[in-house]
């Protein structure tokens, strides 16, 4: 399959916005809680006093749109056909959130003299999904990662992978795709893995 991965870049910040305003990635009852245009991983100078779950899609949408055009949201997207069909959510300015989801497993935090790039999330489009797009996407984070001199990407997953259309939750990608791209394991507890 044709595929282009392009490292996102601020003036793709309302294509970005497009994406997440029309591909289904959660199934809940309440319409404000979709879509979350992945505004959780981002750079840790963003987050100040609470200003962290923003209540309503038309904030989330402003403020991912504001996070990519600063650079606070890092990450690659997926095109296919001049169509974005994928996203994943790859940075590692958020130690924050990585530090936060370590704590599951536990691991210990990050060092200073270690550089790691944390992958945090997929969303691909419904109708592209299995067909090895994430995959993709992981192969090119690991690629830029180590051209940027990273000692280690990193990825928080969940041992027993769900499909969407099973949870509708499970945007970290199976634990198999990671073993397939070089991971291995480094810590585990209660089903969740640090690779």
């Amino acid at each position: 399959m044709e595929l282009e991965i392009r490292k996102l870049t601020p003036d793709l910040a309302e294509e970005y916005a497009r994406f997440f305003d029309t591909t289904p990635h959660w199934d809940h009852a309440n319409r404000d809680e979709l879509p979350c245009y992945c505004v959780t991983w981002r750079n840790d100078d963003t987050y100040v006093g609470n200003d962290h779950w923003y209540p309503t899609e038309e904030v989330r949408r402003e403020r991912a749109v504001q996070f990519v055009k600063s650079g606070s949201i890092q990450g690659y997207l997926a095109y296919h056909g001049g169509r974005i069909v994928g996203w994943c959510n790859a940075t590692a300015d958020c130690q924050g959130g990585a530090n936060y989801l370590r704590n599951y497993c536990p691991i210990e935090e990050y060092r200073a003299d270690i550089k790691v790039k944390s992958i945090f999330c997929f969303v691909i489009a419904p109708d592209m999904q299995r067909k090895g797009i994430a995959t993709r996407l992981v192969e090119r984070v690991c690629s830029d990662a180590a051209d940027d001199g990273f000692d280690f990407v990193e990825a928080y997953v969940n041992k027993e992978f769900k499909e969407f259309h099973e949870t509708g939750h499970d945007f970290r990608g199976p634990l198999a795709m990671y073993e397939k791209c070089g991971f291995y394991q480094c810590a585990e507890r209660d089903g969740r893995v640090v690779v």
